[in-house]
């Protein structure tokens, strides 16, 4: 960087400017565009593919500022933080500089706007302390006015807290410098998140910060309303989290009425592995919704219902009467197709209210939010005069003003136009008729134009000038223009402003005085249009916090209406939920797979624990024991969601918990293998699993050598078995099989067998599988013939050597042969069977049947 003495009066105000948001990039208005310069130049241009220049000795890009919001988008996804600071007031002379400050900081996590949101996606912002080595949170979003703090307890490994990052959006976290660089663990956790983090230094963490933030946000209200006490640590993040969000968002927080401190006993609750693995939101192959649970039930009509629908996935209940509640409401619209349309209809006309009530108290709202507004409370109101009971979905809330609501909707109606695109500054918001005031200083503007065009021609027939004209430009106003040859008709009165090539302008006092009179009406009517609007702003905003209970109970409606038209589609079942007992699933389907078979093609199976909580369960490759496995877990998860399930009957115990470990990989970044991936999964299902938890465990033990991965799966099996939870344990380990199995359900997926080719028949039976059938899937996957002969070879030579030799060896898909004749009959056949006929020309095969025809001549010729 030049030294202070060497940068001009302006670099010098951007550098005292930087100084002060070192963590973001500065945005710095210069005229009509935003430039960068120094690093943030060279990061920007970067990201943003923009040109890469210089001032001076720094490195500068910019953008139009008109255009600043896509920029500023992409900035916020790529997880930057973006200080805005604007041109304030203009030089008065060239020797001065015009006033900057910055005015608003976005981040990932305090961000409000629609266009930098996801519309189907909370946007969390949450704030972490240790203290004492309890794991300590609370959650923010600023667009929702959802604020909570919770318990994650004493783990080092910080797994509940894996566990919580992968069941909400967060996109930014907060915590203590100190903590992230002293504490490995943590800082992988937190890097590996997907989301911006955040160190703020250490006082920022404080219970008395905590206690003083609550105390402006709250006023007076006790700490033990909210169940803390006055040296309570959770105080620690909360402070932490009101003190950041209110710096950024510039704002004081008026939308957040209420902390919640959530307890998770009320909840089914499942680690980042489990939800990742069961893809409940996101997809294993390019973590997209497409392909999951979310993406085959949603069937929401609102941004709102869409993210709600998220929620109720990832954090399913765990009480029965809640579960009855939602399942009672689905059951309604299931059965009541009329009004499930109806419902349909008029939340489709909806907007998001919950949203909208935060940009209102936040002083973020535009002209179009107003419309949006009204057109929901519509909606609103036409649901409940005709179910007045939809007001139950709004829980523990209640309206504080039903009447001001209607006032409210009424008063948009006649005031706001709804086709106004326009800024808030740039008039054309209000409709006529709506105000008086505003009609006659209307009036009197445009009426300007007809009595300067009387004037013209008054003056045109005193002074005989018939050729003078009238006209307006933003340097000198209105002026009559007269040409050179009449020049000589000019009276006294005129007032020269400007000469021209082919003439001159003039003014005279009349002309001035009707030029202000309209001016000035113009004025008044842009001063009594904003006054009027935001008059109306001010009524929404007093009806913030009715307008955030409607929000969600549209949400909420929104849910149970998507859950009634996918169980009405694909005929689900209502589950019958018990407080404890046995899990059993008739006819049970993956709510995903068969969405994408014809109907009918899917291949149901159940499960019964009464049997035994325990099923092991073998099968050849690509059988569909990891389908089976997912199907039974996603049922349970639907079920305590409170939507039908897929099955023909359906008896759910509730759960405290669903583990899932399957398909694990390698973990490069943090230097973690497959089987050390996979071995951290089961020793945390083997902490964590009760009797009241619902287990699936696939092809445990891979990665090692046989004998090891066999001894690690029978000891996890008898583990498992003694703890009493409900468990869908498959296995390629047939030996298991052989042991005492008295205790558990031995279960398998039916083959067919066809001459030297199997059959996949889906179906889960009693028994026992005899084979892998490995060397047949690897066939159907392409693998040249000749591997295949190669394998099936080498696999009978090394089970007949070392005894290991199964009851029932696979199907021999050739017969062995040793002479050397039957050998090179064996390479043709394989010549035939490996020719890509798709990927080869006429002449490719042409030169193949000449080639093998000698070859079959010369072993003719043998004979």
């Amino acid at each position: 960087m030049a030294g202070e003495r060497e940068l001009t009066p302006m670099m010098r105000q951007y550098h005292e400017i930087k100084e002060e948001h070192p963590d973001e990039v500065l945005f710095f208005r210069l005229g009509d565009f935003y430039e960068m310069f120094g690093e943030d130049a060279i990061e920007v241009s970067r990201l943003l593919n923009l040109t890469l220049t210089r001032r001076g000795d720094a490195p500068m890009c910019g953008i139009p500022f008109h255009a600043a919001s896509s920029y500023l988008k992409r900035l916020l996804d790529a997880g930057r933080k973006v200080a805005i600071c604007e041109q304030l007031s203009l030089p008065t002379n060239s020797k001065e500089l015009a006033r900057r400050e910055v005015i608003q900081v976005y981040t990932p996590g305090t961000v409000v706007d629609d266009e930098y949101l996801d519309s189907f996606s909370d946007n969390y912002i949450l704030s972490l302390d240790i203290v004492k080595g309890e794991v300590l949170v609370s959650c923010l979003d600023l667009s929702s006015a959802v604020f909570n703090a919770r318990r994650l307890g004493h783990d080092a490994s910080y797994q509940a807290l894996s566990s919580l990052l992968a069941r909400i959006s967060v996109s930014e976290i907060l915590v203590c410098d100190d903590l992230y660089f002293t504490d490995r663990a943590l800082r992988e956790v937190l890097d590996q998140s997907g989301s911006i983090v955040t160190k703020l230094p250490s006082w920022s963490f404080s219970i008395k910060e905590g206690r003083r933030q609550l105390s402006i946000l709250f006023g007076s209200a006790s700490l033990s309303s909210f169940g803390l006490g006055e040296k309570d640590a959770l105080l620690s993040p909360i402070g932490a989290l009101l003190s950041y969000a209110r710096q950024m968002s510039h704002s004081d927080l008026a939308q957040i009425t209420n902390l919640t401190i959530v307890d998770d006993s009320g909840r089914l609750l499942m680690d980042d592995s489990t939800v990742r693995n069961l893809e409940i939101v996101s997809n294993l192959q390019a973590g997209g919704s497409a392909y999951t649970l979310l993406s085959a039930l949603d069937r929401t009509c609102t941004a709102a219902g869409r993210r709600r629908l998220k929620e109720v996935l990832l954090q399913p209940l765990c009480d029965k009467a809640k579960i009855d509640q939602r399942l009672e409401w689905t059951a309604r619209l299931v059965e009541d197709i009329d009004e499930r349309r109806r419902v349909r209809g008029l939340l489709s006309s909806s907007a998001d209210l919950v949203r909208l009530s935060s940009k209102f108290e936040m002083g973020r709202s535009v002209v179009r939010d107003l419309i949006a507004v009204r057109q929901s409370l519509e909606c609103f109101f036409s649901l409940i005069i005709a179910h007045e009971d939809y007001l139950d979905l709004m829980e523990d809330a209640r309206l504080q003003d039903p009447d001001g609501l209607v006032s409210l909707s009424s008063t948009i109606a006649r005031a706001v136009n709804p086709e106004c695109t326009n800024a808030r500054d740039e008039g054309g918001i209000i409709l006529a008729g709506y105000d008086e005031e505003l009609d006659e200083l209307r009036r009197i503007h445009a009426d300007g134009s007809k009595l300067l065009s009387d004037y013209l021609e008054k003056v045109k027939a005193e002074t005989g000038i018939a050729n003078l004209k009238c006209g307006e430009n933003r340097i000198i106003g209105v002026f009559l223009e007269v040409s050179k040859g009449q020049l000589d008709k000019v009276p006294d009165y005129f007032s020269r402003r400007q000469t021209l090539v082919g003439g001159e302008r003039f003014t005279t006092p009349e002309l001035s005085a009707l030029e202000e009179k309209a001016k000035s009406a113009q004025a008044d009517a842009a001063a009594r249009e904003r006054d009027l609007y935001n008059a109306i702003v001010g009524e929404a905003r007093s009806h913030a916090s009715d307008l955030m209970a409607i929000g969600r109970l549209l949400g909420r409606l929104d849910v149970v209406q998507c859950f009634a038209e996918v169980s009405a589609l694909y005929g689900y079942t209502r589950p019958e939920i018990l407080d404890g007992g046995e899990l059993v699933i008739e006819d049970g389907r993956h709510p995903v797979v068969e969405q994408f078979l014809e109907k009918g093609e899917f291949m149901s199976n159940g499960f019964d624990s009464h049997a035994s909580r325990f099923a092991l369960i073998t099968g050849p490759n690509m059988a569909g024991k990891s389908t089976y496995l997912r199907q039974n877990a996603l049922i349970i998860l639907m079920a305590h969601a409170g939507c039908f399930v897929p099955a023909s009957r359906a008896v759910i115990p509730l759960c405290d918990r669903i583990f899932c470990r399957v398909g694990a990989s390698d973990n490069l970044a943090r230097g973690e293998s497959t089987f050390l991936v996979e071995m951290q999964e089961a020793a945390f299902i083997l902490r964590g699993a009760t009797r009241s938890s619902f287990v699936i465990m696939d092809e445990i033990g891979r990665g090692t050598s046989t004998q090891d991965g066999m001894s690690l799966a029978y000891a996890i099996m008898e583990a498992l078995l003694e703890r009493g939870c409900v468990t869908l344990f498959a296995t390629h380990y047939h030996e298991l099989t052989m042991m005492d199995t008295s205790a558990m359900q031995l279960l398998t997926l039916s083959v067919r067998q066809e001459k030297n080719d199997i059959v996949f028949l889906r179906k889960v039976v009693q028994g026992v599988s005899q084979s892998s059938y490995g060397l047949h899937v690897a066939r159907m996957a392409g693998v040249p013939t000749s591997v295949i002969r190669q394998a099936a070879a080498f696999q009978k030579r090394h089970f007949a050597d070392y005894s290991l030799e199964t009851k029932d060896s696979q199907l021999d898909l050739f017969v062995d042969t040793s002479s050397a004749k039957e050998g090179r009959l064996d390479a043709i056949v394989d010549a035939i069977t490996d020719f890509d006929v798709s990927a080869s020309t006429p002449l490719d095969a042409l030169n193949l049947v000449c080639r093998l025809q000698k070859e079959l001549s010369a072993l003719g010729g043998e004979d």
